[in-house]
């Protein structure tokens, strides 16, 4: 049983396809991985590495968001300090401070040159911003809409991701069915080489004909070798956007994507995009976000409460002797700030970039969705005419095959319509990928492409 039959019994009999034996003969390997079209999504959406990226990114959002609530809180600090001065206003406080002072302690010899002391201060301080004006609450709802921003950021790039790898699944199927398509194609080439190399011999046809024969074997040949590297390189493709190392083995098992309704219109589809696009959304997220900046910046230009309490020790070595308390409120107010107008008008310039960026995406995505349609509707067209001329190509063949048995027709003639047949084929399989890929694209710019689970 040759290389050839055993591919087609396989692809006939088994709905995994080992792509490592179309490449080595038909020898296995047992370390290979299996997967369908749904698998192979799902590690792709666990192990690509640029999808990792974003998710890290929109960890790093959340982080972000936490740090910007904290600024609410109270804060409280503990602190330790050793000192020796000279300095006759430091001398004196630490007598205060430490309890210590005398009635010699105001002779003013002893005020203006005390000598040196030391002193040991540790003090346990509690800050509480009560009321900043709005402030940090701004800073936490932009935070938050950055966060979310983020957040469906990544699940964008994961129906992006999802797209790419079921287009690279099906180019995958589609090239090793070319392969078969080509395969067929040499084999009746080196049948005419033969057969024409016989007839030559015997002085029953012109030179010439077994040349044209041999000069189409070598044609055909080139394209299975073409072939062969485009199979390569998608399988490649695949492997990276799944997350694989180029060397690993991997078996595909025969799959197909759901059939898109026909029966939505394109502004239909327009409509389930500006609901469901996860990119628009995050764009709405940022002009929030925007929003929020301004209204921080407003807040600058009003009073501020802050609440804080201290409790001290005091003492002339290490130790904790001498203890003293303070709580007081801090309420402040910019009475002028020249920097505050224009920081305003930063944050509205930048609030407006974020509308109109907004605006210009829901027209993009409105034509992707026009566009996606119109490829959907073209592919399936163009899949019917190739499905048509396959028949007709085939049919061609057989009567040219007729007339050249009968010796009515030369063999160029039996040639060109070999090849104008395999040409059928190959343009039926590309219009079949094609279809396909347009009934991926089409939910993709809906914002509807529906993702298989992944394991956490």
């Amino acid at each position: 049983m040759d290389y050839l039959f055993s591919l087609k019994l396989l692809l006939m009999t088994s709905l995994k396809i080992s792509l490592a034996s179309l490449l080595v003969l038909g020898s296995g390997h047992l370390q290979a991985q299996n997967f369908d079209l749904n698998s192979a999504v799902a590690h792709a959406l666990k192990l690509n590495p640029s999808l990792n990226a974003v998710q890290s990114q929109a960890n790093a959002s959340t982080a972000r968001t936490q740090v910007s609530k904290a600024k609410n809180r109270p804060t409280l600090t503990l602190s330790h300090t050793a000192r020796l001065s000279d300095n006759p206003l430091d001398a004196f406080a630490d007598k205060l401070n430490t309890r210590q002072v005398t009635a010699p302690d105001f002779d003013p010899a002893t005020l203006n040159d005390p000598g040196s002391t030391d002193l040991y201060f540790t003090q346990l301080a509690l800050r509480w911003p009560l009321y900043t004006g709005g402030r940090v609450s701004a800073m936490v709802e932009g935070a938050e809409q950055v966060e979310k921003n983020s957040r469906l950021q990544f699940q964008r790039e994961q129906e992006k991701v999802a797209y790419k790898t079921m287009r690279a699944y099906l180019f995958v199927q589609a090239t090793i069915q070319g392969l078969i398509t080509l395969e067929d194609a040499v084999s009746a080439a080196r049948e005419h080489v033969k057969t024409t190399a016989k007839l030559a011999k015997e002085g029953r046809i012109v030179e010439s004909d077994k040349l044209a024969a041999e000069v189409y074997l070598a044609a055909i040949r080139s394209q299975r070798e073409q072939a062969v590297t485009r199979q390569r390189s998608a399988l490649n493709e695949l492997k990276l956007l799944m997350g694989l190392s180029l060397g690993s083995e991997i078996n595909l098992a025969v799959s197909k994507v759901a059939a898109v309704s026909s029966s939505i219109s394109p502004e239909n589809y327009e409509k389930l995009a500006l609901q469901n696009r996860k990119d628009l959304a995050a764009a709405q997220a940022l002009v929030q976000a925007a929003q929020s900046r301004v209204d921080a910046a407003r807040s600058v230009r009003k009073p501020s409460l802050d609440l804080l309490v201290n409790s001290n020790w005091y003492d002339d070595q290490p130790g904790f002797e001498s203890q003293s308390s303070s709580i007081m409120g801090v309420f402040s107010v910019d009475l002028y700030n020249s920097k505050s107008g224009s920081e305003i008008d930063v944050r509205l310039a930048q609030q407006r970039e974020m509308q109109w960026r907004l605006q210009a995406l829901q027209q993009s995505v409105q034509k992707q969705v026009r566009d996606a349609y119109n490829y959907l509707h073209e592919s399936t067209e163009r899949l019917a005419i190739a499905e048509n001329n396959v028949s007709t190509a085939l049919q061609t063949v057989k009567l040219v095959k007729q007339r050249y048995g009968q010796g009515r027709t030369i063999l160029l003639d039996l040639l060109q319509s070999e090849r104008l047949y395999t040409d059928a084929r190959m343009e039926k399989l590309t219009a079949r990928l094609n279809l396909d890929v347009a009934q991926l694209a089409l939910p993709l710019a809906a914002g509807t492409l529906a993702l298989p689970m992944v394991a956490p």
